[in-house]
């Protein structure tokens, strides 16, 4: 259990410690959870693991960026702060895409009003994403450089990203891809 942590953590931390954009690690590389994912591992161990990314990853980023601890310090409160309210938002965009899921499935009498009022909280989601953004750079911008928060924001796309891969009940291979030998 202790090598595939090991191996979860260096192959998420491959996804921005590079530096190297679209890089990607290894493919034959051993998979947290095999062929469950992130998701196939139980809870206790899915938080254990996201905690030792989160410290990786701050830690990447104060070396990348030539951070201070205040201003390290500073990142992780505002980087708090933002993601409290990108996970709302997720929630309530989720809750969104459902509700216009089952109302457009129920193919007797389709509730045109509720069709229209979900598609409405979708694109006021994307406008309260894009105001999240500008609202995070602005306050970024108090202690950090363009460059810097430019390389922040790579990073974390490409953080964000790779966990996305490695949620998916693949693991985050492709669908011809063979699965790891263990």
């Amino acid at each position: 259990m202790i090598f595939v942590r090991a191996s979860a953590v260096a192959l998420m931390l491959g996804a921005f410690a590079s530096g190297a954009a679209g890089q990607r690690p290894d493919s034959g590389a051993p998979r947290p959870g095999g062929r469950g994912g992130l998701r196939g591992q139980p809870p206790a161990e899915r938080q254990l693991l996201q905690r030792q990314v989160r410290q990786a990853f701050a830690k990447a980023v104060k070396r990348q960026l030539n951070l201070s601890d205040d201003q390290m310090r500073r990142l992780q409160s505002v980087d708090f702060k933002f993601e409290r309210q990108r996970i709302a938002l997720l929630r309530d965009e989720r809750q969104a895409r459902l509700g216009l899921k089952t109302a457009m499935d129920d193919s007797a009498s389709v509730d045109q009003a509720k069709v229209d009022g979900y598609l409405s909280q979708l694109v006021k989601a994307q406008r309260t994403r894009a105001d999240l953004l500008e609202s995070e750079q602005k306050e970024l911008a108090g202690f950090l450089n363009p460059l810097q928060r430019a390389k922040y924001f790579s990073m974390k796309e490409r953080l964000n990203r790779r966990m996305q891969e490695l949620a998916q009940p693949n693991g985050g291979r492709g669908p011809f891809e063979p699965p790891p030998l263990d």
